[in-house]
Parts: C-alpha cells; structure tokens; sequence
C-alpha cells in the first residue's frame, strides 16, 4: 500500500469513527457562532405577514436599510430547537457576510428593512416566509422546508 493510499484510508476511517457517515462531506463548520441572542424582557413586534422581530439594538446612524440595499451582516440561523443551518461564522471566517437584500427569502428581507448600522434584532420566520416554496435542489434548505426559522441579525454596515 503507497504512503498515499494509507493516508486516505487513515482519514476514511477516522471521520467515520468521529460520527461522520459521509467522509467527503466537508460542509461548513459553526463552532464560533455565537450562543443565541437572547430575548428576555423585550416585547416583540408581530407584523401584519407573520413575522416576529425581536429589536435588540436599534443601532445608529442617518441611514436605514432600503430594498435597494447590499449590507454586511452578521448573522446566524437556527431552527427552533437550536440547530444552526447557516451562519457568517461559518468555518473560521471573522467578517461579515455581504448580502443583497432583494435576494434574501421574505422574511429576512422584511426583518432587516429599516435597520440602522449597530442594530441587532431576532427575527422568527414562519415557514411561508421562509423555504415553505422553495424549489432548488438545496437538500437543506428542502428539510427547512416546513420549519419556522430564528436568525440572530447585527448590521453592520449598509452599501448603497
């Protein structure tokens, strides 16, 4: 057996003992996403489509987030039993994440609309403004499908 040879078959055999049942599966990593924000003591909005959102921080600045916008974000979402799906602290990344508003699902967009730089918020999505019609291939986001979605949002900076 070539030293190359060995060396697969090591790592084969240690990402199967570690509980990984597909061994390529090389997905994202979440380790440094922060614990949930918490909500205790603020009374939510509930908008007119169901969304629910949590103000945390209301931020500062002159400018607001407009449809029109690109923002950099961080960002975490989990399901309701906390289980993170997606995040900026994917991996070891450390900056946030630039987004365009117009190409997030409803509920995202609906929740960040109106933000000022520095703010923070929980948004709780229903599945209708979520994945609830999604059509692509994601095998995630076809399981997320039937779920109501709970992002931790901090703006930090609007690009127009």
């Amino acid at each position: 057996m070539t030293l190359r040879n060995s060396l697969l078959l090591f790592v084969l055999l240690f990402s199967i003992s570690c509980g990984n049942n597909n061994p390529l599966d090389f997905g994202p990593v979440y380790t440094n996403a922060p614990d949930p924000f918490s909500v205790d003591g603020i009374t939510p909005d509930t908008t007119e489509s169901g969304l629910i959102i949590y103000t945390l921080e209301e931020g500062s600045g002159q400018l607001s987030v407009e449809l029109r916008d690109d923002i950099l974000l961080f960002f975490t979402g989990r399901t309701t039993d906390l289980e993170i799906f997606d995040s900026s602290y994917r991996n070891l990344e450390t900056d946030p994440s630039r987004l365009t508003i117009s190409n997030l699902i409803d509920g995202f967009t609906e929740g960040v609309l109106g933000m000022k730089e520095g703010g923070k918020r929980v948004l709780v999505i229903p599945p209708e403004l979520a994945y609830l019609n999604y059509t692509g291939n994601s095998r995630t986001l076809i399981d997320l499908r039937n779920d109501t979605l709970v992002f931790d949002i901090e703006l930090d900076t609007i690009i127009f």
